[in-house]
């Protein structure tokens, strides 16, 4: 006679359970089983008689509504036993207790309940025990029974493609990010016992240099991630510009009530713009074949055409729907790929054939508000989102240009290295300055830039621009420096023993200053 052996199953999703039922009876194994399990596995096998129920099996009812079913010694005992430990046979023959080879389990959605915004009395429901602790006791005794957490899992252990280990790892996962979530939601007001699951959802070419792999992007306790790619292989280094360049673009969106445009290198914008049609010149200058081009196609002309050098194999933001025509401008530059909150589908097939197929695109709209966190040096830091926005009541006194401008300066800077400043003129950031040990080398990289676009457009006499620095001016020669660039209007933090110097000299140079109160460093 086959030997019989013995397989727990207790499971809340009951998918491919004929396949792994049908496996068992073939296998001469005899099923014990709960309630709503027990009806599915009864469908799918021939000999009703190896099916058990675990209440008749323990001598004790299901009680408290189901809430205790599997939690006995006549279950754990066949769980944890060690064969080759006589004291432990021992102890289930005394107790009448059968040993078991196999146990399958899966737990109550309590994920699934959270992310529905259930009410109190329904997510602790679906905080499961008994399940929790099954997994628990089989991957203690995992070199002696398998564990199946997932129906992904039957067809690989029905063909002999998963170790025992493997599935016990998969189990603790399961358990470690379980609790978690259930941790999190019972301290969801506490920041200082926040715990964190990651799971692999996307590798990655390589870390910041090719030598660094394996390098690949992780979900936390089963977010879904924010953004979507349709085409390409996601870098590193892709990844780091396109956050910022999507939370740059998105968030101007939001305050200004336009779309905005913004091109990326090195975690830092090379030119910014929001949605404009392109002048006479400009046209003259950018789009010399005078192709009729959408509003789309003439933003991200003007945001690349800031600094067409430095733009030279970006990634670009944009917070709009990228078009026909502007995909066609995009394919005819070099760039390394696209974010944006979505595409026509005539775009996407245009910027598909880019790099021979291999442009990244991604999709991304709406933003994302959390807690960040880094990993530095064995520690890691927390801080808040960066969620600091100009207070439009301090720019009331100004043109509506120059407010507009402040904003998007402002918002520019968020998302720059710093130390940062950056000239704006007329809904475009045309000079940055960034990452820079000194405020004066800033603001002359930054105005260098601006005079060289300003030449351009043929505006190098009489145009007013706006400075946005993202901490306070320390000495006077920053306004010096600012004035050489005929700077009409400083937007800084303040907070430096020589605000008052600072101010008499914006005074001298008839330079209007608004302190903005809020420093906007990126590090």
């Amino acid at each position: 006679m086959a030997h019989i052996k013995n397989a727990i199953i207790s499971v809340f999703y009951k998918d491919k359970l004929d396949i792994l039922v049908t496996y068992l009876e073939q296998n001469n194994y005899h099923i014990y089983t709960t309630g709503g399990t027990m009806k599915t596995v009864l469908e799918h096998v021939k000999d009703k008689t190896i099916v058990h129920s675990i209440s008749d099996y323990t001598e004790f009812p299901e009680i408290c509504q189901g809430r205790v079913k599997t939690l006995h010694p006549r279950i754990y005992g066949g769980i944890l036993c060690m064969p080759d430990n006589a004291e432990h046979l021992q102890d289930l023959i005394r107790n009448d207790t059968k040993l078991f080879d196999l146990v399958v389990v899966n737990l109550y959605p309590f994920e699934k309940v959270l992310a529905e915004n259930a009410a109190e009395p329904l997510l602790l429901e679906n905080i499961d025990i008994g399940g929790h602790t099954l997994m628990r006791a089989a991957c203690k005794n995992y070199r002696r029974i398998p564990v199946l957490t997932d129906p992904t899992q039957y067809d690989d252990f029905v063909n002999g493609k998963v170790t025992n280990l493997q599935l016990a790892k998969q189990a603790m996962k399961c358990v470690m990010c379980y609790d978690i979530a259930i941790n999190n939601w019972f301290n969801s007001d506490d920041d200082e016992v926040v715990g964190h699951c990651y799971t692999k959802v996307e590798s990655l070419k390589y870390g910041l240099n090719p030598y660094m792999k394996p390098s690949y992007i992780c979900t936390k306790n089963n977010d879904k991630s924010p953004f979507e790619i349709l085409n390409g292989n996601m870098g590193y280094i892709n990844l780091l510009d396109m956050n910022y360049a999507i939370r740059l673009v998105l968030e101007t969106k939001n305050l200004l009530f336009t779309d905005c445009c913004a091109s990326y290198k090195h975690n830092s914008p090379a030119g910014v713009a929001v949605a404009d049609s392109l002048t006479y010149f400009e046209q003259k200058l950018y789009n010399p074949k005078e192709e009729s081009l959408s509003q789309a196609a003439d933003t991200l002309l003007r945001t690349r055409n800031v600094d067409p050098k430095s733009s030279f194999g970006d990634v670009v933001g944009y917070s709009g729907v990228v078009d026909k025509e502007m995909a066609l401008v995009l394919k005819r530059l070099v760039s390394d790929g696209i974010i944006a909150a979505d595409y026509t589908d005539e775009a996407l097939e245009i910027l598909k054939t880019k790099k021979d197929g291999k442009y990244l695109i991604v999709k991304q709209n709406s933003l994302v508000e959390r807690p960040e966190y880094r990993d530095v040096n064995g520690v890691t830091l927390v801080q808040p989102t960066n969620d600091s926005i100009l207070d439009r009541d301090i720019l009331q006194e100004l043109p509506d240009h120059v407010q507009t401008d402040m904003i998007l300066g402002y918002t520019t800077l968020k998302y720059t290295q710093s130390n940062s400043v950056c000239f704006v003129y007329r809904g475009r950031v045309i000079g940055i300055g960034a990452g820079q040990q000194n405020r004066v080398d800033c603001i002359r990289i930054a105005g260098e830039k601006a005079k060289q676009w300003l030449t351009r457009h043929e505006l190098d006499h009489g145009a007013e621009l706006t400075l946005i620095s993202d901490a306070f001016l320390p000495f006077i020669d920053n306004v010096e420096v600012a004035n050489e660039y005929k700077v009409k209007y400083i937007l800084q933090p303040g907070g430096s023993v020589r605000d008052a110097e600072i101010e008499e000299s914006c005074g001298k140079y008839a330079i209007q200053m608004v302190l903005s109160n809020q420093r906007v460093f990126t590090h």
